[in-house]
């Protein structure tokens, strides 16, 4: 007898993909919401958001959603291209569906990335930006520890195991965190993993970043090993409007580390983003 999932996953057709979303919204009834799209980072899917839907979710609606090949969302043949364009059209197809004209982007790592690519593409869907520990290029030392043959050969449950000291504090998640996010990486089939890695390894958008016109706030760990402090540092000053909120002793997952803590930074941000257009 086949189990069915406790609730059922909704998805729509955006171009060439069935897009796996989910929408929490806990809201006043009598008040419009505003929408924080949540996009998760490098090979991972919706389910790592799951704590920090609770607390967004009492006064934003909440947006999830599983990128170009990960999760439930379709899986596009091998040879497929993986471009930052195409993302970017994944993420506005989405909203277009949705009826969605704007949005708060949240992200964490390489969904940070994206956000930052729609911001510059399409300023005009992009209220603000929530950046946790997102490089604006990934470190060639991040780089040189993914090695396609052996994600081919093993996996990419394979790599996460052997490189997680980069991503996580493991004495610092709950209890069976890592062996579930293991599990969720080696889901992820290698080409999709080798076509999003090569796709971001390939970037570099701080040249870019003076034109992001919208309000930021960046969140990093002084530890971490990919966002490193300067480069968070130097992100913050090349942007005009951007705020800096560092975690001591803290590396590059603070987004599941601390996701209470970081899930009220971000609304702390969007009510002062609020008070400061009332005045």
């Amino acid at each position: 007898m086949s189990i069915q999932p406790a609730i059922a996953p909704r998805t729509v057709r955006v171009a060439d993909l069935d897009i796996n979303y989910d929408i929490a919204d806990f809201t006043a009834p009598w008040h419009e919401p505003r929408t924080i799209l949540l996009h998760h980072g490098f090979a991972r899917n919706l389910d790592y958001w799951r704590p920090w839907v609770p607390q967004l979710a009492r006064d934003y609606r909440v947006l999830r959603f599983d990128a170009r090949g990960c999760g439930r969302t379709t899986v596009p043949p091998p040879g497929s291209a993986f471009t930052l364009d195409m993302l970017v059209a994944d993420a506005v197809g989405l909203l277009d569906a949705l009826g969605i004209a704007q949005v708060h982007w949240g992200a964490e790592a390489s969904g940070g990335i994206v956000g930052l690519a729609v911001a510059l593409a399409h300023p005009e869907r992009i209220t603000s930006l929530t950046l946790v520990n997102t490089p604006f290029q990934l470190p060639q030392a991040t780089n040189d520890l993914f090695v396609p043959a052996e994600v081919e050969r093993h996996g990419l449950g394979h790599w996460a195991r052997k490189t997680l000291t980069n991503r996580i504090q493991a004495d610092k998640v709950p209890p069976g965190w890592v062996e579930w996010t293991i599990r969720e990486y080696d889901a992820t089939p290698a080409h999709v993993a080798i076509g999003h890695h090569d796709m971001f390894a390939a970037g570099n958008l701080y040249p870019e970043l003076s034109r992001i016109a919208q309000p930021v706030l960046i969140m990093a760990g002084t530890q971490s090993a990919i966002a490193t402090k300067d480069a968070m540092l130097a992100m913050q000053a090349r942007i005009p409007n951007a705020r800096l909120k560092l975690f001591e002793g803290f590396g590059q997952g603070i987004a599941f580390m601390l996701p209470e803590q970081c899930s009220a930074a971000m609304l702390e941000f969007l009510d002062e983003l609020d008070r400061s257009r009332t005045a």
